[in-house]
């Protein structure tokens, strides 16, 4: 979910704004409005948004004074006004768009894209610096691994992953209690964090939690049966090394 701020300082305008992003742009949620500079700088520190749709001319500024006012990293930004002589300043601010009041829905929901295009790229670059720091430290935090969700990152604890398998370039985490969590990073990406006296890379498409093997059945490669009843392949190449682990 994209959480979203919409600064302007006619009520008749955020009502409209409001009214349109939540009919025709899906994942978009509007956390708070502000009508001047003072008010907007206020609620973006206080809800920390990921877009904000932002007027030019207000009663104490401008909208580039909001950005000027912005101490954390700027949110994604969509100017929504009245006057287009602004457009070559926005651009030079870094916007993402730049909407003429009335405004057009077709050009909201294209400027919406593109922040939410942007907005999931920086997402997954602050995850992928995420988990290599943890990797590259030895994860300060091994009882648990961070999974990217549309929100941000979603913790578990590493007891509770049965297994994991391959969804092309996706991963699907299988917890205990039934629970799935699908990842956007590769199963490979996860072969590195993960504890490696707990997880074994059993086949190309799973890695499985040695605590919650039950059976092994031998076969060219042989099979494990897990605790809630899945069955996985152990490939020919890994059936050694596998049964090394148990000194089988």
């Amino acid at each position: 979910m994209i959480k979203a701020i919409i600064i302007d300082d006619e009520l008749k305008s955020r009502n409209i704004l409001s009214a349109l992003v939540s009919k025709y742009c899906e994942g978009v949620r509007i956390e708070a409005e502000a009508h001047n500079v003072a008010s907007a700088v206020q609620v973006i520190n206080q809800y920390i948004p990921d877009l904000i749709f932002l007027d030019i001319a207000m009663p104490d500024g401008t909208g580039f004074d909001v950005l000027d006012s912005i101490e954390d990293d700027a949110p994604e930004v969509i100017f929504t006004t009245a006057y287009n002589e602004y457009a070559l300043q926005a651009i030079k601010a870094n916007a993402t768009d730049y909407i003429l009041k009335p405004v057009n829905i077709f050009e909201l929901q294209t400027a919406v894209q593109k922040a939410s295009d942007k907005i999931i790229e920086k997402r997954n670059i602050e995850t992928a610096m995420a988990l290599l720091k943890n990797n590259r430290t030895g994860n300060t935090n091994p009882g648990k691994i961070a999974i990217p969700d549309n929100d941000g990152l979603r913790f578990i604890d590493t007891d509770h992953i049965i297994y994991l398998e391959a969804r092309g370039t996706y991963t699907e985490f299988f917890c205990t209690g039934g629970n799935k969590l699908l990842s956007s990073k590769p199963l490979k990406e996860y072969e590195s964090i993960l504890p490696q006296d707990q997880f074994f890379r059993a086949h190309h498409s799973y890695i499985i939690n040695l605590r919650f093997i039950q059976n092994y059945h031998k076969g060219n490669g042989g099979y494990v049966t897990m605790a809630e009843g899945s069955v996985i392949d152990i490939s020919k190449r890994k059936k050694r090394r596998f049964l090394e682990i148990f000194h089988a």
